[in-house]
């Protein structure tokens, strides 16, 4: 809330003051003027014509107060009948209209008031320039140097005022008074941290006294030179500071390159190895890697095997516990890898573990595949063997069946006339005329079976004869058919029927024959092995296209069929979704890779439920 009380001045002057428009007439006339005029026997009611007294002549009010008006100045006047002082003045040296009467006593009060703020005008630009002077100045010399003048226009009589700084054992002053001698003088000390650094003196050479609003200047003055001083040797000391940290922070800029670059140097050196490489601490939270996709933080059993808990029997567990390096071979997601942990210690105690992680799953699958080949090898021996010992008892079979065979052509005429003489006449304990109907149909079936053996013997040891594998062969593709599905037939015909529908002059192309049939009896025994009822049909069909000069071979089945996932890896090696059933999980991927060393292309068309139909295109030989 606002006093109401302590706003009485201009009040007061209103009700001491008559104001006079542009033709003299009155505007605004003060009650105690009013009264004052009124108790005198002066009436001022239209335009004023009372006689007054002016300080050269004596004249009406009225061309007193266009004089006023004209020249805008004050004029002191008297009334003849009010031996007292009164002013006329402007309202506005602007303005020429309005003229303003007034008792002597208020202005003289509103001239005071307006040199009491004219004064402290005077002091307020008097602090604003020292403090302004010491923020801006660097040196607290130069400052003080500065101080002189606007501390001396801040008193009241800046003529006859001198002023004198001690700081430190030295003086600034100004020298305007140095040989009068001063009536008198104000001094402040100049005071920091309980310490008197030096003083400020004001000689006046007038005889008058410091007012009270002097004295809080030079205080005021006085602790802004105290701060001053403070804050400049602050700086100083900071400054200092800094030059020392300055000093100190290029050796660790230095330091820290030379760091950085040796970081970079092992961050190059361990991006270049394919291992994944990591420190991980005592919680297994990873320090620093070599891979991106890994990162330099997070558990490392979440970053690098994707699990959930701490890998079992980890080597790393190890390391930490015994301060012993430690190893592991562990598979994940059908990956193997090699795990080596290496304790990195600090007095004594393991503060880190570094790991490093191989993937040996090639490596395995290298192993697998050469133990995979010593197999064949040793099958290929023993499928050779094996036709050479068969091969031999096939030959004296077939070579003694046609022995018998003309035998029995000569011995059959005897046989018919001995029927003939004795009706119970039997052999073998059959009836001749069973005898006479069925032997020679035994007879072939022996000579078309051992021919069959021998023919799966050879077929046998071309499959397992030493092959070069140069892609140098006219191979007519149906011939292969034919010839492997003889291979295959036994294991086939449990799971379904084979239905051939051959091209007649299907053209052949240039390969390696071996390769080809390894083609079609690892397609035919994959096809009949996905049929799991007991209406399995597989069709074969090869065709010519001629306007893109290429063989087609369709091999289809009414099996199981593949969903997505499993048909984008079937061709992966070692990927089989017949493990329990002694699947390699090689037969695809070989086949995979014996088309596209024929310049040929593979595609597969399957579905879940809806059998599964494999096309492979091959460039023809013809011009």
């Amino acid at each position: 809330m606002i006093d109401e009380t302590k706003f009485t001045l201009v009040p007061e002057l209103l009700n001491n003051m008559i104001l006079f428009g542009k033709n003299n007439n009155i505007i605004i006339a003060g009650v105690r003027i009013k009264e004052k005029l009124n108790k005198s026997g002066i009436t001022l009611d239209g335009i004023p014509d009372a006689k007054i007294f002016t300080k050269n002549n004596h004249r009406s009010l009225g061309d007193s107060i266009d004089e006023v008006r004209k020249n805008k100045k004050f004029l002191s006047i008297q009334f003849e009948t009010l031996k007292k002082d009164f002013f006329l003045f402007p309202a506005n040296f602007d303005d020429k209209s309005i003229v303003v009467l007034s008792t002597g006593e208020k202005v003289i009060q509103l001239s005071k008031i307006e040199h009491d703020l004219k004064e402290r005008v005077k002091e307020l630009e008097c602090l604003y320039n020292i403090s302004h002077e010491l923020e801006r100045s660097k040196a607290l010399d130069e400052a003080i140097n500065n101080l002189i003048q606007p501390l001396i226009q801040g008193f009241q009589f800046p003529t006859f005022t001198s002023v004198r700084f001690e700081l430190d054992g030295a003086v600034y002053e100004n020298r305007d008074h140095k040989d009068g001698k001063p009536k008198n003088v104000l001094r402040e000390n100049i005071v920091l941290n309980k310490s008197k650094r030096g003083s400020i003196s004001i000689s006046c050479h007038k005889q008058v006294q410091f007012s009270e609003e002097e004295e809080k200047l030079l205080k005021e003055v006085s602790g802004k030179i105290s701060r001053a001083l403070e804050r400049i040797e602050k700086s100083v000391s900071c400054e200092n500071q800094r030059k020392k940290l300055l000093v100190k922070n290029k050796s660790l800029i230095r330091l820290t390159e030379e760091c950085n670059r040796r970081r970079e140097q092992l961050r190059i050196f361990l991006n270049a190895i394919e291992d994944i490489i990591f420190v991980i601490d005592p919680d297994f939270n990873i320090i620093i890697s070599n891979k991106k996709e890994i990162g330099d933080s997070g558990k490392c059993y979440k970053k690098v095997f994707h699990t959930e808990d701490i890998c079992k029997d980890c080597p790393a567990l190890r390391a930490f516990k015994n301060g012993n390096n430690a190893s592991l071979e562990r598979k994940n997601l059908d990956k193997n890898y090699m795990l080596h942990s290496y304790p990195i210690k600090n007095n004594g105690k393991v503060e880190s573990v570094l790991e490093v992680c191989r993937d040996t799953t090639k490596e395995k699958e290298m192993e697998f595949q050469l133990l995979q080949s010593y197999k064949l090898a040793s099958l290929g021996k023993l499928v050779t063997g094996i036709a050479h010992e068969v091969n031999n008892p096939t030959t004296f079979i077939l070579g003694n069946i046609k022995i018998i065979k003309e035998a029995f052509e000569d011995i059959m005429p005897i046989l018919d006339t001995n029927a003939e003489k004795d009706k119970n006449f039997k052999i073998a304990q059959l009836d001749y005329n069973i005898f006479r109907e069925n032997i020679p149909v035994l007879l072939v079936d022996i000579e078309d079976g051992a021919n069959r053996m021998k023919k799966l013997v050879e077929d046998l040891r071309n499959y397992a004869r030493k092959d070069e594998g140069l892609l140098t062969e006219k191979v007519d593709l149906n011939q292969i058919i034919i010839d492997s599905l003889r291979l295959v037939q036994n294991e086939i015909k449990r799971y379904a029927k084979v239905r051939l529908n051959l091209h007649r002059e299907l053209p052949i192309f240039i390969g390696n024959i071996q390769k080809f049939e390894q083609v079609i009896i690892n397609l035919v025994i994959n096809a009949a092995e996905a049929i799991d009822h007991d209406n399995g049909k597989i069709e074969i069909v090869t065709k010519f296209e001629a306007p893109l000069k290429q063989i087609c071979l369709k091999i289809s089945d009414n099996g199981v069929g593949m969903d997505k996932n499993i048909k984008n890896c079937i061709f992966d090696p070692f990927f089989t979704t017949k493990k329990n059933q002694g699947g390699t999980g090689l037969g695809l991927s070989i086949t995979y890779g014996i088309i596209k060393e024929h310049n040929a292309d593979i595609e597969v068309d399957t579905k879940p439920g809806s059998g599964t139909t494999f096309t492979i295109k091959i460039p023809a030989a013809i011009d």
